[in-house]
């Protein structure tokens, strides 16, 4: 398992909740404080078999280059996700940006299925703005 984020503090913070629930081996569990975006375009082709994305809306961090807009830069994300994705490899997308809006023709992909309804818990159903989709490569 890789996790990838910008931040230091979600970066150690999710090293620290793998290790609480008795995760220690670090040669299985890795953790890169970088920027998503540059990390991606240093894969390998099927690098890895499943990939859970969930970038923020939007970021002007000054540790990345550029600006990040889910509406406008999820096209680039998920097709570099695709290209580090083996064959049959399940891409996990979900952001909060409310009004977001998939372009499904731009993304080369084998299925894409909507899931947010089937993964938002019942006493969140209204409540919780956001999209989420399984992405197979």
């Amino acid at each position: 398992m890789t996790t990838v984020d910008l931040s230091n503090t979600y970066t150690n913070w999710a090293k620290r909740n793998i290790e609480l629930n008795g995760f220690t081996d670090e040669s299985r569990y890795i953790f890169i404080a970088a920027d998503v975006i540059q990390y991606l375009q240093t894969l390998a082709p099927a690098s890895f078999d499943i990939i859970v994305m969930d970038p923020p809306t939007f970021s002007n961090s000054k540790k990345m280059d550029g600006v990040l807009d889910i509406q406008r830069d999820h096209v680039s994300l998920v097709n570099n996700c695709l290209h580090a994705l083996s064959p049959g490899g399940l891409l996990y997308f979900s952001n909060n940006y409310t009004k977001f809006q998939l372009d499904e023709q731009a993304i080369p992909a084998s299925s894409i299925r909507d899931i947010t309804k089937a993964t938002t818990p019942f006493d969140f159903e209204g409540k919780l703005k956001r999209s989420c989709f399984l992405i197979t490569k």
